[in-house]
């Protein structure tokens, strides 16, 4: 797990959290960015769904996904590096 004085990367993520700690981690940026395109989008539902789709959907391949994003950009924050992929997703 992340030490209190450790930067929260996406690398600290993949290397410090177990299987449990990550999911429920990312679980949880994906429902506040699906939330957020929601209000981006003027309250119309179409974007979150998309998100909500991608993720829950086929979760073990969200998440392969996630994981590959996360190896490729270690030093960068997890939900910035979140935020990018679900741009990608749902365009």
């Amino acid at each position: 797990m992340a030490v209190a004085d450790t930067e929260l990367t996406a690398g600290v993520v993949l290397q410090r959290m177990n299987t449990t700690q990550r999911f429920s981690f990312i679980a949880g940026i994906v429902e506040g960015l699906s939330y957020a395109r929601y209000l981006r989008d003027g309250k119309d539902p179409a974007g979150m769904a998309c998100i909500n789709t991608w993720f829950y959907d086929d979760t073990k391949g969200a998440i392969e996904q996630v994981y590959t994003a996360f190896g490729t950009f270690p030093d960068h924050p997890p939900a910035a590096v979140m935020f990018v992929l679900l741009n990608q997703v749902c365009e």
